[in-house]
């Protein structure tokens, strides 16, 4: 039986997160570019997508120790299967 994947929801902005980075596009356009709330948008989605990509990189490198790991041990055991034989 196949399992059901649902998706995760990312909370929605606070009223505080519109404001800063309304400020961030201000520093970056000027006084006198006028931004709307399409960019605010996709500068909170840009956000959160790299705190995303940050918390996968983290759990990829954990997972790829336990493989290291797990390898390591494969070939402990493997060593001592081979002494087994030729000790008996």
């Amino acid at each position: 039986m196949q399992k059901s994947i649902e998706p995760t929801l990312v909370a929605e902005p606070t009223t505080e997160e519109p404001e800063r980075l309304s400020g961030v596009l201000t520093r970056i356009g000027g006084p006198h570019v006028a931004w709307g709330g399409k960019e605010v948008l996709d500068l909170w989605i840009v956000e959160h997508r790299a705190q995303l990509d940050q918390k996968m990189s983290a759990q990829i490198r954990v997972n790829s120790w336990a493989l290291v790991i797990a390898t390591f041990g494969l070939v402990l055991c493997t060593g001592g299967l081979i002494w087994a034989t030729f000790a008996a």
